[in-house]
């Protein structure tokens, strides 16, 4: 197609210059209808491309290998009907040890006086 639009304009250019206003015209014409022939033809094959593209995706989904998937044995997981589950805080509020402020200035080493002593009874 794309020699054949070469040769027609071609032929338009030798009639625009000759001024043969009525070949001008036949060969703008057929120029027109070339162009909106390839028009359609790329259309045509954007249309089997696509297809094509399509096909191939499934079949290549038909060949996949399966995956396995396992249901949820948890009620209500795999029932949307049912309650919703919250999961509970942790640790619950009544257990555990909350954290307690540092102790300002922190504890050090004992000096030697003051650590326990064998035989004295601290009253």
């Amino acid at each position: 197609m794309s020699a054949l639009r070469a040769r027609l304009l071609f032929e338009l250019g030798a009639a625009v210059y000759r001024g043969d206003d009525e070949a001008t015209e036949r060969a703008r014409g057929q120029v027109r209808e070339l162009d909106e022939l390839a028009a359609q033809r790329e259309a045509e094959m954007q249309g089997t491309l696509a297809q094509a593209q399509d096909r191939l995706q499934r079949h290549r989904l038909e060949v996949q290998p399966t995956e396995m998937v396992e249901l949820p044995d948890e009620p209500g997981q795999g029932d949307p009907s049912g309650p919703a589950v919250i999961p509970e805080p942790y640790p619950p509020p009544d257990e555990g040890t909350p954290p307690e402020p540092a102790i300002i200035p922190e504890p050090g080493p004992l000096a030697p006086d003051e650590g326990p002593q064998e035989g004295r009874l601290r009253v």
